[in-house]
């Protein structure tokens, strides 16, 4: 016999043996299962994720971050010295935050929501 045929003849006893349920071989039924209890059991609510709030503490602003920015109100000096902060105030509404101050001491703040 070749290797081919001795292979086969140990598959198709092998199929044998299954099928005569020999004792070797250990049959164990399904556990019962109520699968429509299993489909309208409620599943647990997620939590919704927490909102990650994106407000800064405020950070003075560089030379270059001062050029081309309005002028005091007051006496229509440019600024020298300013501080930019974002404000998280919910969905949809962050708002860029500038406060300025010019040569003579006047300070004046800037508010916008990007629009």
């Amino acid at each position: 016999m070749t290797a081919v045929t001795q292979a086969m003849s140990r598959l198709l006893a092998a199929v044998k043996r299954l099928r005569r349920g020999a004792p070797d071989t250990v049959y164990s039924p399904p556990a019962p299962v109520d699968h429509v209890a299993a489909l309208l059991a409620p599943k647990p609510a997620r939590p919704a994720p927490a909102r990650k709030f994106r407000s800064t503490k405020p950070r003075p602003l560089a030379a270059y971050e001062l050029v081309g920015r309005e002028p005091c109100w007051r006496c229509g000096e440019p600024p020298v010295e300013g501080t930019h902060a974002w404000d998280d105030r919910g969905d949809f509404q962050l708002l860029s935050n500038h406060t300025f101050k010019c040569t003579n001491g006047h300070g004046w703040t800037n508010s916008t929501d990007g629009g």
